[in-house]
């Protein structure tokens, strides 16, 4: 990711987007108000809100539309710049489920990768190009949003065929304990305190993020890593 996109804005601007009023401080009255200002609010975390990406909870798409648009050398971030006319049929469009957000961490980790997939398309000279889902969830990650990523690795199918709700779910490339080994490398390049994290994982996964911690500090390429975008 830092070769692709570099290392200034991850430095200097990407926050650890957790699941709570200081991220997401929406008071909504239905659950579709509160996906759109979800959407807003992701959008602005990813560094991604100059983008024409609108939602449509009404008719889900298979995938989104992608128009040509032109960018300067960022692509994401404050010196993102896009050239497009902005016009109705010149917009990005991702599909939402309204009954997603009852269940915010997942409808949120659904957002995020589904703008992944769109900034990964767009860096690639052809926007023809399949994204692979392990490079989507890595993006994702790198934009901020491991926490709830790993929140919502596990796929839950429930006691019988009438509990299982596929919604409730979402699709992963990477495992638990790696979506947790790719936030703790987050954690550590951007020195994110154990206090500031542990407290909205799931209480299983707070000893694997110790762990993944400890791992990195050890590991001679997280060393390597560090000193080459770290100045």
């Amino acid at each position: 990711m830092f070769e692709r996109f570099g290392s200034e804005v991850f430095l200097q601007q990407t926050q650890l987007v957790l699941p709570n009023n200081a991220c997401f401080p929406s008071r909504v009255d239905s659950l579709s108000a509160l996906a759109q200002s979800s959407f807003t609010q992701v959008k602005e975390h990813a560094k991604l809100a100059h983008w024409p990406i609108d939602l449509n909870l009404s008719n889900p798409l298979n995938a989104p539309s992608l128009p040509q648009l032109t960018f300067n050398q960022a692509y994401y971030g404050d010196a993102c710049q896009v050239t497009s006319d902005f016009s109705q049929h010149n917009r990005i469009v991702l599909s939402g489920n309204v009954a997603e957000f009852s269940n915010p961490q997942t409808a949120i980790s659904h957002l995020i990768m589904q703008l992944s997939t769109v900034v990964l398309t767009y860096s690639e000279q052809d926007i023809t190009v399949q994204q692979d889902l392990i490079r989507i969830e890595l993006m994702a990650s790198f934009l901020g949003f491991g926490v709830m990523l790993a929140n919502t690795t596990y796929q839950f199918r429930g006691g019988c065929g009438s509990c299982y709700k596929p919604g409730a779910n979402r699709q992963h490339g990477l495992s638990e304990e790696e979506m947790i080994y790719a936030l703790a490398l987050f954690c550590l390049l951007k020195e994110v305190p154990n206090k500031q994290v542990l407290p909205y994982l799931k209480g299983y996964l707070r000893g694997v993020f110790k762990q993944s911690l400890k791992q990195l500090k050890a590991s001679e390429d997280f060393a390597a890593l560090a000193k080459r975008i770290v100045p």
